[in-house]
């Protein structure tokens, strides 16, 4: 019996041992979270790096952009001479949001890194030299997409999605006294509600003569260029055409059903492609060089009626004009009774 009991007596000292154990871990643990999360101080290390030469950017200014509950905080430091940058005790909530950005020979380059929290590894943010020289800049692919017509206003809608690749490892800088020197796209004369979006760092879209041009730099590496406009046609034909201001390796062209087009210039095959589970024809062709012309006719293009018509005058008339017309008929109306009444009452 009393072997049993301190058998008993010793397996309890155990599990009192082992839970006084645990209860100890997790006890550290969360203190540790809790002192940790009281200091929120966190170390910020990196690299500098110029990728045109493989070498370190030495003596070099960095911003770190911090961004918490819609406020911006910035801190800056420079490289020493191996490229490495260090911002050291930052007080800052772990949710805080983190970039890095460096301006090299007039370029910017930066680097979203998301939470401060999550930061563990050096940042490795590369940098390049410049040139006003598009030489290396070609378009590695260009999604042509004719997604709808609107018949009551003679209106093609397209979608174009374009791959624009830097070959090389300098940065294309468009120059300062040269606007025919930037990135340009073509587009039909007669185009409306013209949209663009990409995905190119520090950017903005100028609307040119014959289309749009990319004010910024083009940094080495792929990148997209979507845009999106409406194209008047008046006949039932309608001749889209396309000059291309560099070399071009493929080129997509997707149509509705409905929609009889004709590439004069050009063999080709049409094949059917889905979009959203939605039945297009696909014509596909590679190898265009620079400056040469793409050429697409349209065919049996449908008309607005006069209905149709009447109803775009109705919604396209300017009220203000209106009223002002309404007015003068009300008055060419009235002015004679006004002058026939003035008559009887002198007589």
């Amino acid at each position: 019996m009393n072997n049993y009991l301190q058998k008993l007596i010793q397996i309890n000292k155990n599990i009192y041992y082992l839970l006084l154990l645990l209860l100890i871990f997790f006890n550290l643990l969360f203190f540790t979270d809790i002192i940790y999360a009281e200091n929120n101080q966190w170390d910020i290390k990196g690299q500098l790096v110029n990728g045109t030469t493989n070498s370190y950017v030495e003596d070099h200014l960095i911003i770190l952009h911090v961004s918490n509950d819609g406020e911006m905080e910035e801190y800056s430091t420079k490289s020493d001479n191996l490229g490495y940058f260090h911002f050291k005790s930052l007080n800052h909530a772990g949710d805080s949001v983190i970039g890095v950005s460096s301006i090299f020979e007039g370029v910017l380059y930066g680097k979203d890194l998301g939470l401060i929290s999550n930061q563990i590894d050096e940042i490795l943010l590369t940098v390049y030299k410049s040139s006003d020289s598009s030489e290396n800049i070609t378009l590695e692919n260009s999604t042509i997409m004719f997604t709808s017509v609107d018949k009551s206003k003679n209106l093609i809608w397209v979608m174009e999605l374009i791959k624009v690749v830097n070959n090389s490892k300098i940065t294309f800088k468009p120059p300062a006294d040269n606007p025919m020197g930037m990135i340009r796209f073509g587009l039909p004369s007669n185009y409306e509600d013209l949209m663009i979006d990409s995905d190119l760092l520090g950017v903005e879209f100028i609307v040119i003569d014959k289309g749009f041009a990319v004010l910024g730099n083009i940094y080495p590496g792929e990148h997209q260029i979507l845009f999106t406009y409406g194209i008047k046609y008046d006949e039932r034909e309608y001749i889209y055409i396309r000059n291309l201001q560099f070399d071009l390796n493929n080129l997509r062209i997707i149509t509705e059903n409905n929609l009889n087009i004709e590439l004069p210039d050009f063999t080709y095959d049409q094949n059917d492609t889905f979009v959203n589970e939605i039945k297009y024809n696909l014509i596909e062709m590679n190898n265009f060089k620079q400056k040469e012309k793409i050429k697409i006719i349209f065919s049996d293009l449908p008309q607005a009626t006069i209905f149709d018509k009447s109803k775009n005058y109705i919604q396209n008339f300017d009220r203000g004009w209106g009223m002002f017309v309404l007015f003068f008929i009300i008055l060419i109306i009235l002015l004679p009774i006004l002058l026939g009444n003035k008559r009887r009452i002198k007589s």
